[in-house]
């Protein structure tokens, strides 16, 4: 059973307070997160309060719409390298990779991205690729398509909201 956790939190808390007080409620336990502003949803296999949301598994051949927020890098020379922020196609190539080996294909997506700024504490500080993804998808592969569900989907991100599919 995948599970969803919504949790109200001040709007203006940054990214990096949001990954602390999320690892810290998940205790190691894998997780994923989406930061929705006035609150935070948790996909997360321990439980967390009475209030849960059962995301529902499509069967293969269902078609859903999505919207997905994830850094869209690939890795050279060991850093992450993002696309230019107005390259859109090569957003859409990214996720159409992914996509495959997900369990489910593309029929329709929009892409706009960013740069987010993101504060550690001392002041420090780094920058990353955060684009939003919304479209809708045929799920082709229900295996996958539930392991991307419970894993998410990217490599760069997950710590700071980034990579949960939300159907």
């Amino acid at each position: 059973m995948i599970c969803d956790y919504t949790i109200s939190k001040p709007e203006s808390l940054g990214l990096y307070a949001v990954h602390r007080f999320v690892a810290q409620l998940c205790d190691g336990v894998p997780c994923l997160f989406v930061d929705r502003g006035d609150r935070v949803v948790i996909r997360t296999a321990k439980p967390l309060c009475d209030r849960v949301t059962e995301v529902s598994v499509p069967s293969v051949g269902d078609v859903i719409a999505f919207s997905l927020r994830s850094a869209v890098s690939k890795r050279q020379k060991g850093k992450n390298v993002y696309a230019p922020l107005n390259d859109w196609r090569a957003r859409h190539q990214w996720l159409e990779k992914r996509a495959v080996k997900n369990g489910f294909a593309l029929l329709a997506l929009h892409a706009t991205s960013k740069s987010v700024k993101v504060e550690r504490e001392g002041g420090q500080y780094f920058q990353m690729d955060s684009t939003d993804f919304t479209g809708v998808l045929k799920v082709t592969d229900e295996q996958l398509f539930v392991a991307c569900l419970t894993r998410g989907i990217g490599r760069v991100g997950k710590p700071y909201g980034m990579g949960m599919l939300v159907i």
